[in-house]
């Protein structure tokens, strides 16, 4: 299960460099939780071509993931924020925290 949430947020930080279809296919399968046969009868392709779709794509952003470490980044930024919250007294820090979290 592990894996699954690993490439929704993988997918939440590299979308913008993969192409429409790619997209789909991950959204689909790794959010929604579609089967590859359900997916190519949505898309009208084969499920072979799901299939191939789905692990270029992948590959795709387990690639970019491993040069620009943006998901390691972001947890490391998390845990960094919870930490602090745990220091802050104040409302004022405490709502800065907040704002920061809703811009990650």
């Amino acid at each position: 299960m592990e894996k699954y949430f690993k490439m929704s947020y993988l997918i939440d930080i590299y979308s913008s460099l993969l192409t429409h279809k790619q997209l789909k296919v991950l959204e689909y399968y790794y959010d929604d939780d579609i089967s590859l046969s359900e997916i190519a009868s949505m898309l009208n392709i084969s499920r072979q071509g799901v299939h191939d779709t789905l692990k270029r794509a992948e590959k795709i952003i387990l690639e970019y993931d491993e040069k620009l470490n943006l998901l390691k980044k972001y947890e490391e930024n998390i845990e960094l924020l919870n930490r602090l919250e745990e220091l802050s007294k104040d409302k004022e820090s405490l709502s800065l925290i907040k704002e920061i979290r809703e811009n990650l």
